[in-house]
C-alpha cells in the first residue's frame, strides 16, 4: 500500500514538474518521409521522374516502389509514417508529452526532459492506380526532383526540395524491398557516401589499386548490373556522381546514351550552379559539364559543399565505424524497433522477434545526398514477407512508439534498460551543436537560400 502511494506521489509530482514547465528545453523539426506514391506509368517521357532541363524530358520511369498482388509499398509506409506523427506530435503540449513519456518509459527509467519534436509529412495520400487520370500528371506530387506543371510549364518542387523548404534536422524516409528465396526479412539502412569515396572510386577507374575500396566498409556497393561486379557497379555510380554519364564497364569512358542528368540542379537549394550552366552544359567543353573522364573537373557550389566537414559528418565517418551520422541514425533506429518489439507486451510470441538488421544498401542514392539534414533511410520491411508484413501491419503502433522514441533518443540520448536481445540501442545523442555551429551557421538551416 505504501509503495503504491508513493509510485502514485511521484507520478504526481512529476506531473506538476511537466505543467509547471511552460515550454520545452529544446525544439526540433523534422520530416517523415514515406516512400514513393506515384505510379508506374508509361511513357516515362510523361510520366516519369528526374526531369532533365537541357533535354526537356525525365531521364527515368517513377518509381512506384515495391507492390505484390495484394499490397503496396507506398500505402503500408504511409500508414507507418502517419502513426509516427501521431506520436511525436504528443511532444508539442506539456500534457502530451507525459503521455509520450509513459511510451518512452518501456525503453528507458530516464526522467526525460520536455522536447518538442515538430513532424511534417512529404505525402499524406497515396495515388488511386483505379481511374487514374493520366491528363492531371498523377505523379506530380510524389516525384523526388522538380518537375514542370503540366499546365504552365513551372517548375514544381519535387519532395527533395521540398523537404530542404523544411530545412529540418533530421529526415525519416520509410521504404520497402522485395526479397529472394531464403532471405530473412528484416530491415536495412540506405547509405551514400561522401566526395572521398566517390572520388576514390574515380581513381581506381584511372589506374590506382583498388584494395583499398575492396578491403573497405563501402564495398559491399549495390549491384544494379549484375553482370558487372561490385566495383564496377560502384565505379560507374561514381561517374554518375560527377558528370552525370553511366560509364562503359571499363569506367574509362562515359556512355552518352545513358544519362542521370547534373542532379545538383534538379532540386532547388542553395549549391545548385548559378544561371547560365545549361549553356555551358551544352558547350561540352572541359570542367564540371565534360562528358570525357579525363576533362572533367568537379567545381562549383555543389561541390565545395561536398569536400566540406560536414558531409564526412553526415555521409562518411562516425559512430558505426562508415556511413556517418546517416547511418547511426538509421542503425540506431533500426535498434530501436528490435527493442520496443521485444520489450512492449503483445500476446502472439511471433511477431515480438523480427527479422535481422542486415547490411546496408549503398550506392549514390538521391535522398542522402541531395539534403542537409541527417538522413535516417530505412528499408524498415520486406514486402513479401509475411512477417515482416504482420509487424508493420499488426503492430504498426508498436513500431511506430519504438520509431518516434528513437528520434527522441537521437536529440537528447537516453539510457536503455537491459534486455537480452542483440540490439541494444546505444541511447547517444547526435552531436547536433557541431552542425549548428559550422562556420557560425546552422547546416541544416542554410541549405536553401533566405
Amino acid at each position: 500500500m505504501i509503495k503504491k502511494l508513493l509510485s502514485s506521489l511521484i507520478l504526481c509530482l512529476f506531473a506538476f514538474s511537466l505543467s509547471a514547465q511552460e515550454s520545452p528545453k529544446k525544439t526540433y523539426n523534422i520530416v517523415i518521409d514515406p516512400g514513393h506514391g506515384g505510379l508506374d506509368l508509361k511513357p516515362k517521357e510523361e510520366h516519369g521522374d528526374k526531369y532533365d532541363p537541357i533535354s526537356n524530358k525525365y531521364l527515368e520511369p517513377y518509381k512506384a516502389g515495391a507492390q505484390t498482388k495484394n499490397r503496396r509499398e507506398s500505402e503500408v509506409v504511409l500508414g507507418l509514417a502517419k502513426e509516427v506523427k501521431e506520436i511525436l506530435d504528443l511532444t508539442k503540449t506539456a500534457e502530451g508529452f507525459e503521455t509520450f513519456r509513459s511510451h518512452a518509459k518501456k525503453f528507458t527509467e530516464d526522467t526525460l526532459p520536455w522536447i518538442r519534436i515538430d513532424s511534417d509529412l512529404t505525402r499524406e495520400e497515396t495515388a488511386k492506380e483505379e481511374g487514374a487520370d493520366l491528363s492531371s500528371d498523377p505523379n506530380a506530387f510524389y516525384r523526388l526532383y522538380d518537375y514542370p506543371d503540366k499546365k504552365t510549364g513551372k517548375l514544381r518542387p519535387g519532395r527533395i526540395s521540398r523537404i530542404n523548404a523544411a530545412r529540418p534536422y533530421l529526415v525519416l524516409s520509410l521504404h520497402l524491398n522485395p526479397s529472394w528465396k531464403g532471405h530473412p526479412g528484416g530491415m536495412a539502412a540506405v547509405l551514400s557516401p561522401s566526395y572521398r569515396t566517390f572520388y576514390s572510386l574515380r581513381k581506381i577507374s584511372e589506374g590506382n589499386s583498388s584494395k583499398s575500396f575492396e578491403n573497405g566498409p563501402w564495398s559491399e556497393w549495390m549491384r544494379f548490373k549484375m553482370e558487372w561486379s561490385r566495383l564496377e557497379n560502384a565505379v560507374a555510380d561514381a561517374w554518375i556522381y560527377f558528370n552525370g554519364y553511366w560509364p562503359n564497364k571499363s569506367g574509362k569512358k562515359s556512355d552518352l546514351s545513358n544519362f542521370e542528368g547534373y542532379r545538383q540542379n534538379m532540386v532547388t537549394w542553395k549549391y545548385a550552379d548559378p544561371s547560365g550552366w545549361i549553356e555551358k552544359a551544352l558547350l561540352n567543353g572541359p570542367g564540371p559539364y565534360a562528358k570525357k573522364h579525363s576533362e572533367y573537373s568537379a567545381k562549383g557550389k555543389f561541390w565545395d559543399r561536398e569536400r566540406a566537414e560536414p558531409e564526412l559528418w553526415r555521409r562518411e565517418d562516425g559512430p558505426e565505424e562508415f556511413g556517418g551520422d546517416n547511418h547511426y541514425a538509421a542503425a540506431e533506429l533500426m535498434r530501436f524497433v528490435q527493442y520496443g518489439l521485444r520489450k512492449i507486451p503483445y500476446e502472439d510470441e511471433e511477431l515480438t522477434s523480427p527479422g535481422p538488421i542486415n547490411k546496408p544498401y549503398i550506392s549514390t542514392y538521391s535522398l542522402p545526398t541531395f539534403i542537409n539534414a541527417i538522413s535516417a533511410y530505412i528499408e524498415i520491411g520486406y514486402i513479401d514477407k509475411e512477417k515482416d508484413m504482420k509487424i508493420l501491419t499488426k503492430r504498426k503502433k508498436d513500431t511506430a512508439i519504438s520509431l518516434a522514441v528513437g528520434i527522441y533518443s537521437l536529440f537528447h540520448g537516453i539510457k536503455m534498460k537491459s534486455i537480452d536481445s542483440a540490439y541494444i540501442p546505444k541511447g547517444k545523442k547526435i552531436n547536433w551543436s557541431r552542425y549548428e555551429n559550422w562556420q557560425d551557421s546552422n547546416y541544416f538551416r542554410i541549405v536553401r537560400e533566405e
